[in-house]
């Protein structure tokens, strides 16, 4: 049985691939009738989201209370680097606790590591802040895309938001779900972690 309620975690200076990558293949649990009960919000830290070119989105909702949801996502983005320090959000996302799964993408893993999440765990991140996330997990993979720690699943660069969420897909729904999303979407690059 997979998660019910989704949260997607939007900031100031994202990539808004690492957001939409996951975002379209998880939103189609839904809209393709795999489970119609699933539902997603888009949580911001502010009302209005400028991404890292310009893009504005407008969330949901503002920091709104993590406790209905079964599943976070965290994209990366140069505002990933800023947040690593942001009390705000780090307490914010430590209010997710120790049972549910959590996922994140690129840079977004440095937001996990430091809200302690990856402490005891492998994950990856983009090639450029490999540096940054060592002394936040037990070790950083710098040959695969996705890492799949159990609870905590990291994905590489940018472009590995598309397979995250094919991934998450699959991992929740099982293969004929990420083989119909995957179809819909056109998207047959995805390979196994």
């Amino acid at each position: 049985m997979g998660p019910k309620r989704i949260a997607f975690l939007v900031f100031p200076r994202l990539t808004f691939l690492d957001f939409v990558g996951g975002y379209d293949a998880l939103r189609r649990i839904a809209t393709m009738s795999i489970d119609t009960t699933v539902t997603h919000r888009i949580i911001g830290t502010e009302p209005e989201i400028v991404d890292d070119t310009g893009l504005t989105v407008t969330p949901d909702a503002v920091y709104e209370d993590l406790a209905p949801f079964d599943l976070l996502y965290v994209p990366g983005g140069l505002g990933a680097r800023t947040l690593m320090n942001d009390r705000r959000l780090l307490d914010y996302l430590r209010t997710w606790g120790a049972e549910r799964p959590l996922a994140s993408v690129c840079t977004g893993a440095l937001l996990l590591g430091r809200a302690g999440y990856l402490r005891d765990r492998r994950a990856t991140t983009h090639h450029s802040a490999f540096d940054l996330l060592r002394p936040l997990c037990r070790e950083v993979v710098t040959d695969r895309r996705i890492v799949d720690e159990g609870r905590v699943v990291t994905a590489g660069g940018v472009a590995s938001a598309l397979d995250l969420g094919l991934y998450l897909v699959e991992r929740f729904w099982g293969v004929e779900a990420r083989q119909k999303i995957a179809t819909q979407m056109e998207y047959r690059a995805y390979s196994a972690v």
